[in-house]
């Protein structure tokens, strides 16, 4: 821990005490207390680490977080540094006794309280929602920034996630993009990536953005830079053609499930409409990739109807009940847009059905299955021209 307090109460920030001071702390042997269970702490200081404070006793405090490293106590200082520059109200490992938790940085921002956790090693699903339901609990607006280690890149745009990671998805306000929020204290980079949209459960594209830390404000972090229409359906559009050409190795899982059901539906992969397989904002909220659900919706509803027959979006969350996640699985997202009805915005778009009202939709157009691969490539190239037409920008 950064923060210890003395016997007088008064909390003392150890590293940023000067050598000379913490010289003469040796030297009158004074005393340090965690503020979390006031167990004795030692002041631990060197060449190579940032000099922090330690329990005396192997055991871990009950209500501390643990052992922290090296990577930790750098970064979490550096960002009470930041925020101090900036005049804002901060206290670094502020322990909230009502709640027993003890973020690494505590803000108030007039009447706002905001709990910033720098989090840099793997910990459970259950116990991010644990802390943030305590945040919530008493009032405190929880912010994760992730240790840039923890930060799996495949391409400009392409992300690996993992399920902790995935949870720690920002999303402030209903109208607001996603947002994952990690930072590197050696090379003083805070990145932000925006607007997640998820191929794959554990794989997806977002826009990034690199900043250094002395060239942002907190505030900074809340501006977002998400994706236009063209450069989104340029991306997407080589993970269609992907998807139709990509080798699949034996299946297995929910993977394996879905082929079966393909098969059963008398068609493959390079058969399926081009209308299978876009991307939805909120498809985090689905257990099973886009290609899955959104092939079952069409081959189990929208193909089999006659034009001028309906449909109701109750009817296909049923069908679909199974592949969406509780609306209490993400704690840090606030979303209002619904994966199924925002996947049947771009089949209106496309002409392939209308909305009759809010709960009802009519089949307009033809759902049409392609011959080979190239012919569902051509088509696939025609449908993200079209999405991006409908969406009033112009194509490049």
């Amino acid at each position: 821990m950064l923060q210890a307090k003395m016997s007088n109460g008064k909390l003392i920030v150890v590293a940023e005490l000067t050598r000379t001071e913490r010289t003469q702390i040796r030297k009158n042997k004074t005393k340090f207390y965690c503020p979390a269970c006031d167990q004795e702490v030692i002041v631990k200081a060197g060449s190579k680490v940032i000099p922090h404070f330690a329990h005396r006793s192997s055991k871990e405090c009950s209500r501390g977080a643990g052992g922290e490293g090296e990577y930790h106590h750098r970064g979490k200082l550096l960002l009470y540094r930041w925020l101090k520059s900036q005049g804002l109200q901060v206290t670094l490992e502020q322990y909230i006794q009502e709640i027993e938790q003890r973020p690494d940085l505590y803000l108030r921002i007039h009447d706002k309280k905001i709990a910033i956790e720098y989090q840099c090693a793997k910990i459970s699903v259950e116990e991010i929602h644990q802390r943030n339901a305590g945040y919530h609990e008493a009032g405190i607006t929880p912010i994760w920034i992730l240790g840039e280690s923890l930060m799996k890149r495949k391409s400009p745009y392409h992300f690996q996630f993992d399920q902790m990671t995935l949870q720690l998805v920002h999303q402030f306000t209903s109208v607001s993009p996603t947002s994952l929020y990690y930072f590197c204290p050696y090379t003083l980079q805070m990145i932000r990536l925006n607007d997640l949209y998820l191929i794959q459960p554990n794989r997806g594209i977002v826009r990034l953005k690199t900043d250094r830390l002395n060239q942002l404000t907190f505030k900074d972090l809340f501006q977002y830079d998400g994706f236009l229409k063209p450069a989104l359906f340029n991306l997407w559009k080589k993970e269609k053609k992907a998807f139709r050409l990509r080798h699949r190795r034996q299946a297995y899982g929910v993977q394996l499930s879905w082929l079966q059901w393909l098969y059963l539906k008398q068609t493959h992969i390079e058969h399926l409409p081009s209308m299978i397989h876009l991307p939805i904002s909120s498809q985090h909220c689905m257990k099973t990739p886009v290609w899955n659900w959104q092939s079952r919706l069409c081959l189990d509803i929208i193909s089999p109807l006659q034009k001028g027959s309906s449909f109701t979006l109750k009817r296909c969350e049923i069908l679909l009940r199974n592949h969406i996640h509780p609306s209490t699985y993400y704690s840090l997202i606030h979303e209002t847009n619904h994966p199924i009805e925002e996947y049947l915005l771009l089949l209106e778009q496309l002409e392939i059905i209308k909305k009759k009202n809010d709960t009802e939709y009519i089949k307009t157009g033809s759902v049409v299955f392609h011959h080979h691969v190239e012919e569902a490539i051509h088509h696939d190239d025609e449908v993200v021209k079209h999405l991006v037409r409908a969406s009033k920008y112009e194509f490049h």
